[in-house]
């Protein structure tokens, strides 16, 4: 294990070696020589190959500082430290893949890899995985050395204990993890749980959450058991003890919430069991197992410490395959996370075990459960402050960029560096970037310069400097940085144009390097500018160069939009929806450039469908915007899907009907819905109690949506009570249609009073006047409501009395201006033929 290599060991061990530095020579090769030609063995040079490791590790991943000057080890001192420090940075450079420029003593982890090159062991592996944290993005180099090397460690399974075989396969887990190996990493950690004999199941548990909950919630649980013979090899090993007694571990703090409870309260598992879950257990089926079925959420049972790393890289794997900031995810990782901490705070209050967590899991636990809780408001404040205590835990943050100083007893080197191996290498100036990133979100700009200070990163110092509004200190700041040539000098340049809104420094940016992110800004310089045409000449070239970036394909559409080039603007928005096809925004641009290109002969059916399924995915990403569900109804009435049309119609007055009444309805695709529903034979029967369920899905809605739901907002439009007549006598209810037509007839007298010299008026309610007249003729003899058995009731008895006085009421509001008009004759006509 890595505590029987102390880091503070490197400097005696070095000069054991004889280890000469040679001028020009870059330091692999200086190691090479020297290793042939020592006199030490090979268990010497392996433990002069992990102390170094373990030495490089100290300083750049877990902390704290070296006690010891890293350079001035060698038989001739160096000179030079920068230059000697960016020769070794350019020596890890791989498969063209640069390493971090500001690792620090990286010739210690070349000292380290040249050494193993000449040994056997599983050392090899791990400090090459090192090595691949160091670059930007993976090597096939290394992925190669590392599968290997893994393949030629691998434990025997008949010498080697259940400990070394899971820590064996908890390796090859986090390699296939890093290189995307999903089925590769789901079989180790399979293994790994076998050779460890853990026991763990994600379930759901009713809980409370919250101080004022009232109701019990399913609550997402990961229920865990450790072997007792692991968790009696744990407790055995190197218990880290402070001054009051207790295990030292990096600080958790509190939630300290108003409402949330610091974690949820459980109730009894077999109480929250339904019954089906009850049998599948007894069945054996896949539920909670047996062995899991006393366990306790609320006072878990400690976990050993190599099992608590199964269920880190499970939550590792579960987010590497997962969609970011999905929050079914984020229920299930934070499970696996909760279970870990809550191992390590209740570890004193078990029986089971003397309460040795190791730092390095339990830390980056909570770092882990601090990412999580970032996003979140109700837990924003905790998470922020968990992420600065573990970045002080370093031992690197300075007064000026520590938030919270932890005043716990510090843990040795040796535990921190014990479990590093088996876990996704987390570099200290990553947690650094974190940080600054969480203080920028949070407005708390001088904390993440001071940050970006630290870590020698001019380009972000600027960026954030100018967010703070400090525009001229950051142009110094870049100016300072392009004095000399630098690998990012075409970033620079972009960042210089981005805080200035000059053309010419993003032109250069592209100059020297074809940086993409400054065509992109020139292009969305330009749309701003009102210049669409000279926008989408930028946006191609940077999506020659990156045709990943989602925002460009996005801004490359809408000018497409803006220039009226639709195809150009329908492949910028495809691109979009591929990418992310939880993007509404993209889909609703989308379906109004296939409307247009709809409009060119021969296409119209094909884009006009292909329109609509791109509407109906930003409907259902995007419910409240009843600008997609008004284009929705327009185009599903065109091609007469009136499925779709429907609930188009009913969900855009759920939206608008409160407040705009029956400004909601289109009249058009009223008349159109109503005349697609009459048009087939009416299947239901007033006297079949059962004739509802025999209606299809589209009848029943129209119907509702027509006699109930537009009667409540028709105020203005008295063409809507006919539409309801119209349904109402399809529907063999006679009585309702005539009740229908006498209100479409008030309701227009009301118009036309309100406005008597409008001829629309007039002849609004002349048409009323004669069509309730009609009603009263072809209706009022029919049966009425309550007709059955001999007594037969007519819908209206004096029906020829009420046309009459119809008809007249209307001849007098209308007598005074409308005398001798068409629209009169029409009435004197009716009114004869009623006598």
């Amino acid at each position: 294990m890595a505590s029987n290599h102390s880091s503070s060991s490197v400097p005696e061990l070095i000069r054991s070696l004889s280890l000469e530095l040679l001028p020009q020579s870059p330091f692999s090769k200086v190691v090479s020589k020297a290793a042939t030609k020592a006199k030490a063995s090979e268990d010497q040079l392996l433990n002069l190959a992990i102390c170094s490791l373990n030495a490089f590790l100290q300083q750049n991943y877990t902390g704290p500082p070296l006690t010891f000057d890293a350079y001035n080890i060698f038989l001739e001192a160096v000179e030079n430290y920068d230059i000697f420090s960016s020769n070794c940075i350019a020596e890890l450079e791989t498969d063209s893949e640069a390493a971090y420029p500001h690792a620090e003593i990286a010739h210690l982890l070349i000292l380290s890899l040249a050494l193993l090159n000449y040994l056997v062991s599983k050392w090899r592996g791990r400090a090459l995985m090192v090595h691949q944290s160091l670059l930007s993005a993976p090597s096939s180099t290394l992925h190669d050395q590392i599968f290997a090397s893994l393949g030629a460690s691998r434990p025997s399974d008949s010498t080697s204990s259940s400990h070394e075989s899971a820590e064996y396969f908890l390796e090859v887990a986090r390699a296939s993890i890093y290189y995307s190996y999903d089925s590769r990493a789901v079989q180790a950690l399979k293994d790994a749980q076998e050779a460890s004999g853990l026991e763990y199941k994600l379930t759901g548990i009713k809980a409370v959450r919250t101080k004022y909950q009232q109701r019990d919630f399913a609550n997402l649980v990961v229920l865990a058991r450790s072997n007792p013979d692991q968790v009696k090899g744990s407790s055995k090993q190197l218990t880290i003890i402070g001054e009051d007694g207790k295990t030292v571990l990096p600080a958790a703090m509190p939630l300290n919430s108003d409402m949330l409870l610091e974690a949820p309260r459980y109730l009894n598992v077999e109480e929250t069991m339904s019954d089906s879950e009850k049998r599948d257990n007894a069945d054996g089926d896949e539920s909670v197992p047996n062995a899991l079925s006393d366990e306790d959420p609320n006072a878990p049972s400690v976990l050993a410490d190599i099992d608590s790393c199964i269920l880190l890289l499970t939550q590792y794997r579960i987010r590497s395959v997962s969609p970011s900031n999905n929050p079914l995810t984020t229920e299930e990782v934070l499970a696996y996370i909760s279970r870990i901490i809550s191992s390590s705070t209740g570890a004193a209050n078990s029986p089971q075990a003397s309460g040795k967590v190791n730092w390095t899991i339990f830390s980056r636990a909570l770092w882990e459960r601090s990412l999580l809780e970032s996003n979140s408001a109700k837990t924003v404040e905790r998470g922020t402050l968990q992420l600065a205590s573990l970045v002080d835990e370093l031992g690197i943050a300075s007064g000026a960029t520590a938030v919270v100083h932890t005043d716990a007893f510090t843990a040795p080197v040796e535990d921190r560096l014990k479990y590093i191996h088996l876990l996704p290498l987390l570099p200290r100036w990553r947690m650094d970037l974190t940080l600054a990133t969480q203080y920028l979100s949070l407005g708390m700009l001088r904390s993440a310069q001071e940050i970006y200070a630290r870590l020698n990163l001019p380009i972000e110092n600027a960026l954030c400097t100018a967010a703070a509004g400090n525009p001229n200190e950051a142009i110094e700041i870049l100016e300072s940085y392009l004095d000399a040539p630098h690998v990012d000098t075409p970033r620079a340049w972009s960042v210089m144009g981005d805080i200035t809104q000059k053309p010419e420094y993003w032109e250069r940016a592209w100059k020297e390097g074809k940086y993409a992110a400054a065509k992109r800004s020139l292009g969305e310089y330009y749309f701003k500018a009102g210049n669409a045409e000279q926008c989408i000449v930028h946006l191609a070239d940077a999506l020659k160069v990156n045709p990943l970036n989602r925002q460009a394909w996005f801004l490359y559409g809408c000018a497409g939009l803006e220039t009226q080039q639709y195809e150009l603007a329908a492949e910028g928005f495809t691109r979009c929806v591929s990418m992310d096809r939880d993007d509404a925004k993209a889909w609703a641009n989308l379906a109004t450039a296939l409307l247009h290109m709809g409009q060119q002969p021969g296409a119209e059916n094909l884009k006009s469908k292909e329109s609509l399924s791109a509407l109906a995915e930003a409907c259902r990403l995007n419910p409240d915007d009843w600008r997609l569900w008004s284009n929705l109804i327009v185009v599903a009435a065109k091609l007469e899907n009136w499925a779709t049309c429907l609930r188009g119609v009913v969900r855009l007055v759920e939206l608008r009907g409160d407040n705009e009444g029956e400004g909601a309805l289109d009249l058009g695709v009223m008349r159109a819905l109503v005349q697609a529903l009459v048009s087939n034979e009416f299947s239901g029967n007033k006297d079949d109690a059962n004739s509802e369920k025999k209606q299809s899905f589209f009848e029943r809605q129209a119907i509702k949506l027509i006699t109930e739901t537009v009667p409540r907002l028709v105020t203005r439009t008295p063409e809507l009570w006919m539409l309801v007549a119209k349904v109402e006598q399809w529907r063999k209810r006679p009585w309702a249609a005539l009740e229908a037509y006498e209100k479409m007839f008030r309701l227009a007298v009301a118009e036309f009073e309100g406005e008597e010299t409008s001829v629309t008026k007039w002849k609004s309610a002349v048409d009323a006047c004669l069509m309730l007249v009609d009603a009263y003729t072809n209706l009022g003899d029919l049966p009425g409501r309550l007709s059955s058995g001999d007594e037969c009731q007519v819908v209206c008895k004096d029906w020829k009395w009420r046309a009459k006085t119809t008809v007249r009421s209307l001849m007098s509001k209308g007598k005074r201006i409308w005398d001798g008009s068409e629209e009169w004759d029409r009435l004197v006509d009716q009114r004869d033929d009623l006598k």
